[in-house]
């Protein structure tokens, strides 16, 4: 359960320093940017010594590898931007309803059987982002608050769906941190190439608060895939229930996160979804 919990606190912060970030004027393509040199480096150097040797015996993965980089960086956009534009509340929301995703996957291609009790836990999963998601005043909402949620649970469930394929059948347990660390570091040469192409005036400005935040994000960041795919590994729970534990705990606890420190409202619905996705945790367990 540790792998569980670190992986939800760990997901949590990504979103909590993307809403500092806005308080601190940070400019999202360098955040971004020092974010996956920072997975990278944790990756490769803490836990690797630099040995890029290990790559060589890993191939199976790496088109794989690839992929998920490019869908890291893309997603990583689409979640700065909706986090300080739409709120940390309906951001995360709109990202972990997609473990609708990965769930469906793990149970129609690895067979997996899960009981009647933990089907309505999924059942009131879902209903409990509806509910929390739900705003009076949609009407006048910016359609930019509707559109990039969207586009968040369809990227996300691809990549969750993609990470659990990936951690089933083309890596082992002992290749967790090479993997991670590839992925980043594919994701960061993706984001230094949108930097330069981008010809940003201020590229090379040093702004301590975007290099402070940018390293904590990328600690969170490599955290949240490492300790995600360690919990797949070795929860012994099935890897539907995972994602389902996982991105609901994200959901509750960003969600008080939003309402405390952020003054984020929430209407009486929201509430009750917060209550509805505690309830369909306790039956996922």
């Amino acid at each position: 359960m540790i792998y569980i919990l670190a992986s939800i606190i760990s997901s949590t912060l990504i979103y909590v320093i993307f809403r500092w970030a806005k308080n601190y004027s940070c400019k999202l393509s360098k955040l971004i940017t020092i974010n996956y040199l920072t997975a990278t480096l944790l990756g490769f150097g803490l836990f690797m010594n630099f040995n890029t040797s290990l790559l060589t015996n890993s191939k199976p993965w790496i088109p794989f590898g690839i992929l998920l980089g490019v869908l890291f960086i893309v997603m990583f956009y689409l979640i700065g931007i909706s986090s300080q534009k739409a709120g940390i509340t309906i951001t995360t929301l709109s990202n972990k309803l997609s473990l609708v995703f990965p769930v469906l996957f793990s149970l129609i291609y690895f067979n997996e059987s899960i009981s009647t009790l933990k089907y309505a836990g999924l059942f009131l999963a879902i209903i409990a982002v509806i509910f929390v998601v739900y705003k009076r005043d949609l009407k006048k909402t910016n359609l930019l608050f509707i559109v990039l949620p969207a586009l968040i649970f369809r990227g996300s469930g691809l990549t969750d769906s993609v990470v659990k394929f990936v951690q089933a059948v083309k890596t082992t347990s002992e290749e967790v941190t090479v993997f991670s660390s590839f992925v980043f570091f594919v994701a960061f040469i993706c984001g230094a190439f949108i930097s330069i192409f981008r010809r940003s005036p201020n590229l090379f400005t040093f702004h301590s608060p975007t290099l402070f935040l940018g390293i904590l994000l990328g600690a969170a960041n490599f955290g949240s895939l490492y300790f995600l795919i360690n919990a797949l590994n070795k929860s012994n729970l099935n890897s539907s229930l995972v994602f389902a534990l996982v991105n609901m705990s994200i959901v509750a606890l960003s969600s008080i996160v939003g309402f405390s420190i952020f003054k984020e409202k929430l209407n009486k619905l929201n509430i009750a979804g917060i209550g509805l996705a505690i309830i369909s945790l306790y039956f996922l367990l």
